[in-house]
């Protein structure tokens, strides 16, 4: 098949879904193993350990916030750039993201290394988790290049309808950390330090394999790293769709530090009782995450074409089949928590055990609404209209679920299951808000096509009137 012919505003919808949402199910799947694999590795070390990593898990997602913000970017403007056959506008954007992503990651590395001591001192953290996290960090800051520069990667595959090259890679990635992680953590008695380190090594060895296909792809995308000049145009264009997505997810990250110094004052329990079933719960968002990454590819593209029913009829079939999956794993997921439980935590007090299943069921029970938020924003990301993913972000966490926790801690005797409850609550406000923004239909506008073709669109317009 000739691949420039490979378009995703043509044919049927829930086809080109599957396709896309396919290769990138297997690839959440994996990661999402691979994230167990980790837990599993630290937990023979003890709950300590286990409560050290989960409680700054939300300072590295502040790094995953704007891979993501990149990741968007390149689904929005390379994909657009597809729809409309400007394969030279397409690559000029990927290689440019490339550059960006490692300039940013080596700006994070040097912040995370010199303030991680600051860092932990503000969020309070525990005398018995202080050394652990403090380890931890030190070691995942060798992982921010590797990370923003895979995601953007993904991206790119995944704009061309090439994802499976993206998950190959990133599985092989995966497969290097379930080596490597056994390896420093025992092996190296490196402890959490190794796990971390683990982490960060298992991406930079799979970057000789992804810098070679980019320079060598016969594809649509041409990457050119040699000579490229940058084009203003081109980086106000990235910033204008990266920094609400980033900006977003980044508040939407530190909202998740406060609520972890929330947890925590539960005890050092309540926070290895949250990072076990937080990682058992995300096993059952993996079809949520892959449709709604493969609808933003196919929004992109019939917005580059200019059809704008075609992007409302894809997100209506996303949303109800991510909800199926979504629906019949948390079922299973629930089914098998204690057992997973302990799987992880061997040696588990009674005291986690019940923490973590309370927090399983409620956040299973919530997913629902994750779900319907995750579509929409992939659709809205898509469309390259971050800034309402931005705004989204701030709401979820800053307006509506902090707000409620403090509420319900002060007012109601309901412990740490207040918490819990303020995450659904939290996320239905959001939903309820996001569905009224597409409701609007301002999305469609998008600010990211190519000037002339937004002329000519505007022209065609004028002759039909």
């Amino acid at each position: 098949m000739d691949v420039k012919q490979s378009a995703y505003h043509e044919g049927g919808i829930v086809s080109s879904l599957f396709r896309l949402a396919l290769p990138l199910f297997f690839l959440n799947f994996i990661n999402s193993l691979y994230n167990l694999v980790d837990t599993f590795w630290v937990g023979q070390l003890g709950e300590l350990q286990v409560g050290a990593v989960s409680l700054v898990g939300p300072i590295f997602w502040c790094a995953q916030s704007l891979a993501s913000g990149l990741s968007a970017a390149a689904l929005a403007l390379i994909g657009t750039r597809l729809g409309e056959h400007k394969y030279k506008e397409a690559s000029r954007f990927a290689t440019a993201l490339l550059w960006v992503s490692l300039i940013i990651g080596i700006v994070l590395s040097v912040c995370t290394i010199f303030g991680t001591k600051l860092i932990l001192h503000m969020i309070e953290t525990p005398p018995e988790l202080f050394g652990d996290s403090t380890l931890y960090l030190y070691g995942i800051s060798f992982d921010y290049v590797a990370l923003l520069i895979l995601n953007v990667y993904m991206s790119i595959c995944q704009s061309e309808g090439n994802s499976h090259l993206g998950v190959k890679v990133n599985v092989l990635a995966s497969v290097f950390n379930v080596i490597l992680d056994p390896l420093f953590i025992f092996v190296f008695h490196l402890d959490v330090f190794g796990a971390a380190l683990a982490t960060s090594v298992s991406k930079w060895l799979v970057m000789p394999l992804i810098a070679y296909h980019l320079t060598h792809s016969k594809g649509n995308i041409q990457v050119q790293f040699r000579g490229f000049h940058f084009h203003k145009q081109d980086l106000k264009l990235i910033f204008r769709v990266c920094i609400p997505a980033s900006g977003g997810q980044l508040l939407e990250s530190f909202g998740f530090v406060i609520l972890n110094r929330y947890i925590v004052s539960y005890g050092a329990s309540a926070m290895s009782a949250y990072g076990v079933g937080n990682k058992i719960v995300n096993l059952s968002g993996i079809p949520l995450v892959s449709f709604s990454a493969a609808s933003s590819t196919i929004v992109a593209h019939s917005l580059g074409a200019h059809q704008p029913e075609r992007c409302k009829e894809c997100y209506r079939k996303t949303w109800f089949l991510a909800q199926a999956f979504t629906i019949g794993l948390s079922i299973l997921t629930f089914l098998l928590a204690k057992p997973f439980i302990y799987l992880f935590v061997p040696e588990a007090t009674a005291q986690l055990v019940c923490q973590a299943q309370e927090f399983i069921f409620f956040a299973l029970v919530g997913g629902v609404f994750m779900c319907w938020y995750s579509i929409i924003c992939g659709l809205f990301n898509g469309a390259g209209y971050t800034k309402y993913t931005f705004i989204l972000g701030i709401l979820r966490l800053w307006i509506f679920r902090l707000p409620l926790i403090w509420i319900f801690e002060r007012v109601t005797s309901l412990g740490i299951t207040g918490i819990w409850i303020a995450m659904i609550a939290s996320n239905l406000m959001e939903c309820l808000v996001a569905q009224w923004m597409y409701a609007q239909g301002s999305w469609l506008n998008s600010m990211i096509l190519s000037e002339d073709t937004v002329v000519s669109a505007f022209e065609k317009k004028e002759e039909s009137m």
